[in-house]
């Protein structure tokens, strides 16, 4: 396993352990109209993703700077399509947790989008 990867994992982990504490102890506080079960889902789904993608990211980079340009759009395009649609299906079978299924999907997207862009420019500079 490369450096990157080890640094970009562990950093991963973190930010999952610190999100997971965060929103345990917020949701905890909250009324439960106001809380997502999926949340432990959504987390772990983001955690994957931004790790996959990563490792992607990482062989792309090793071909030439054009088709990790490429890849690194087509790959947002596709993750945000991939996004819509969990957003959508969900909200199709539990029209009541609305409002906290965004919001907290919301939250863990800017979370782990931050990351991703920080180590993808980090890897690419």
């Amino acid at each position: 396993m490369n450096t990157d990867l080890r640094q970009f994992l562990i950093k991963t982990l973190i930010v999952t352990f610190f999100a997971a504490l965060l929103t345990f102890l917020i949701y905890n506080k909250l009324e439960d109209k106001w809380t997502s079960d999926a949340w432990p889902f959504l987390l772990l789904f983001f955690a994957a993703g931004n790790i996959g993608l990563f490792v992607l990211y990482q062989r792309a980079k090793a071909k030439k700077l054009s088709s990790f340009t490429n890849f690194f759009m087509m790959a947002t395009f596709l993750k945000l399509l991939v996004y819509l649609v969990i957003i959508i299906v969900y909200l199709l079978y539990n029209r009541d947790e609305t409002i906290p299924f965004l919001l907290t999907f919301f939250v863990y997207y800017i979370l782990f989008t931050a990351l991703e862009v920080s180590a993808v420019t980090k890897k690419s500079s």
